[in-house]
């Protein structure tokens, strides 16, 4: 049984490298003004970035039923099944309308998962899974493996948290966006929910995201993804030098966010996200 495989670009993976791993794509939504684009086809992070230094606050929209449709059927023209992975049902609408094409499609023959992760985390997962297929591992280890990966967490910070609050992922912490005077909010993903940590001084924020990485792998074997939404390079410098001098690596990953996560945690984001080799 061949299994083919199909994300979305909340993944934060190139569709190039998408497209040589055969991993089918389904690119978020985002709208500029009066018009809606493709992430990563139609608006690449660069120009996002820009608009949103000009002004502009972009917001997501799920792909539709329909395009998640084109890409299944397109792949099972040449898998006999699917495994769907996306980013957390409690973040997008994505997966929900995964699972209507699925069973449009080929119910049977699709498997969608909600990953709980988004981002560096989620990308993880998809790059995790084609290693497995390619070494020959079937679809039940693969998912197991998947389930393992959620337990995993991805620490991130924004400049403020009003991108969040914004768009509806952060409603509670609402009251605290502006005033943070020198300090950035440490936030995490876990169990599909982002949920706000502490705050930390700006120029702690490597160190403190390094160190919440280090106490949850205690000593273990990781691999490493840094994501960020044109973060300060210096920043970036220095969480790859505190996670080398804090951890053992096995293999480490820097990616720039594309538009859909830019557009809901802002410019100046910083992440990372680590799992256990076992």
């Amino acid at each position: 049984m061949e299994l083919g495989l199909v994300t979305d670009t909340t993944a934060d993976l190139s569709p190039s490298l998408l497209e040589e791993e055969a991993v089918g794509l389904v690119p978020i939504y985002v709208r500029l003004g009066d018009r809606k684009y493709k992430d990563r086809e139609e608006l690449t992070p660069d120009a996002l970035y820009q608009a949103m230094r000009a002004g502009a606050e972009p917001v997501t929209e799920p792909p539709t039923v329909e395009d998640f449709a084109e890409v299944y059927e397109r792949h099972l023209k040449v898998y006999d099944r699917l495994l769907s992975l996306h980013v957390s049902e409690e973040l997008s609408k994505t997966v929900e309308r995964a699972r209507e094409a699925a069973l449009k499609v080929a119910p049977h023959r699709i498997r969608v998962v909600d990953t709980g992760m988004v981002s560096a985390g989620l990308g993880a997962m998809v790059l995790r899974a084609v290693e497995m297929l390619k070494g020959g591992a079937d679809e039940e280890e693969v998912v197991r493996e998947v389930d393992r990966l959620k337990r995993s967490s991805l620490y991130f910070s924004v400049a403020d948290l009003s991108h969040l609050a914004r768009n509806g992922r952060l409603p509670r912490f609402g009251e605290v966006v502006g005033n943070l005077l020198g300090l950035r909010p440490i936030l995490r993903i876990e169990k599909g929910h982002i949920r706000f940590l502490r705050v930390a001084r700006e120029g702690s924020i490597p160190e403190v995201l390094a160190r919440l990485v280090a106490e949850e792998l205690r000593g273990r074997l990781a691999r490493i993804t840094i994501a960020h939404s044109d973060a300060k390079p210096e920043w970036i410098e220095g969480l790859k030098r505190s996670l080398e001098n804090s951890l053992r690596i096995e293999r480490g990953r820097l990616v720039r966010s594309g538009a859909t996560i830019a557009a809901n945690v802002g410019l100046g984001a910083l992440a990372v996200h680590a799992y256990a080799v076992e």
